[in-house]
């Protein structure tokens, strides 16, 4: 007989031995056994006879290699077939399957908690007759800068100091740079958000991170006075935080907006035994009348029209509204943090 036979002969025999030993596998570590034993790499008793195919000539390895391949198959098949029915009778588990147990159940993804955020805070806007608007993150210094009324050597393009890409663009520091190509393109009345990410050279710490999530909302028709964004913003916290909120409004400076203000909120909060207290004020955005020397930058006639505007972080309005400690359980991905949020 050639060696090609023998070689043929000695796969055809462990065959017959393998699934023996499958079938009469009584628990999943000896099933374990029985594939090691016969399909294992190292020690294989399948790949041990095939270390062999370098004895054979050239014309009668691939009779062998194919009778090879086939047992291997069918072993697997039958390795398969027999952990499954294994796992259905639950042979080989210590007092077998335990039926009350409850269900793995799937990990369900869900909406970022920023995402949450804006999403919430668009829809109650929309509710007070805004738009939602969008515009590229990657801009140049006339829409980040000049167009809103901050000259290049003024201290507050320092303050926003971003990151600069070839050819004269940069990262936005904000996403007031769409309100600007708002009023380029349409004529008032206009009433439009626009959140989207913004960039700036800020330490990474809990509660700042180079790259964040704004919202920014503007105004702009005949005769909008400070009494209408006053009366706009304390809808809106009354709308998510609840009617008991009140808000307050501190001076301050901004070069796209003058007057300008800074906005404090105060919240009724719930304690776990159902008593109610109030918080302390907490700063949750800037506000102010849209300076004229913006609208005009724009196209609009500022002896006609005014308007106001105001921006927030979806990411600190977050911390309030979900009690997160720190900004930068935004962009840990921990899956333990995430999941407190899964859901639609």
């Amino acid at each position: 007989m050639s060696q090609n036979g023998s070689l043929v002969e000695d796969l055809q025999r462990l065959e017959s031995q393998a699934l023996q030993a499958v079938a009469e596998a009584a628990t999943p570590d000896a099933l374990e056994e029985v594939r090691i034993t016969f399909l294992g790499r190292k020690d294989g008793r399948i790949s041990s006879i095939l270390r062999r195919l370098g004895e054979l000539d050239p014309e009668e390895r691939p009779r062998v290699g194919a009778e090879a391949n086939r047992i291997k198959s069918r072993l697997q098949d039958a390795l398969s077939e027999r952990e499954g029915t294994l796992e259905r009778d639950g042979e080989g588990d210590e007092g077998g399957l335990d039926l009350t147990l409850p269900a793995r159940r799937p990990w369900q993804g869900g909406r970022h908690p920023v995402t949450r955020v804006i999403d919430e805070l668009v829809e109650i806007f929309r509710g007070l007759g805004f738009t939602r608007a969008r515009g590229p993150e990657v801009e140049t210094e006339w829409y980040n800068f000049e167009a809103l009324n901050t000259p290049l050597d003024h201290p507050a393009a320092d303050e926003q100091d971003t990151l600069y890409l070839k050819g004269g663009h940069l990262l936005r520091s904000h996403t007031s740079p769409v309100q600007v190509r708002v009023m380029e393109a349409h004529r008032p009345p206009i009433r439009v958000l626009a959140p989207g990410m913004v960039y700036r050279r800020d330490s990474y710490d809990a509660t700042h991170t180079p790259g964040f999530a704004q919202l920014e909302g503007l105004a702009v028709d005949e005769g909008i006075t400070f009494v209408d964004l006053k009366a706009t913003l304390a809808e809106f916290a009354r709308r998510y935080w609840g009617p008991g909120t009140r808000i307050r409004f501190r001076p301050s400076f901004f070069p796209f907006t003058e007057p300008s203000a800074e906005v404090d909120v105060k919240r009724v909060v719930r304690r776990p035994d159902g008593t109610e207290e109030e918080s302390d004020w907490l700063e949750i955005m800037g506000a102010g009348m849209v300076d004229p020397a913006v609208l005009d930058a724009a196209g609009i006639d500022s002896e006609r029209y005014t308007g106001f505007a105001f921006g927030m972080g979806p990411g600190r309005i977050g911390l309030l509204k979900y009690g997160i400690p720190d900004l930068r359980l935004y962009l840990d991905n921990d899956i333990r943090f995430l999941q407190q949020f899964s859901g639609p």
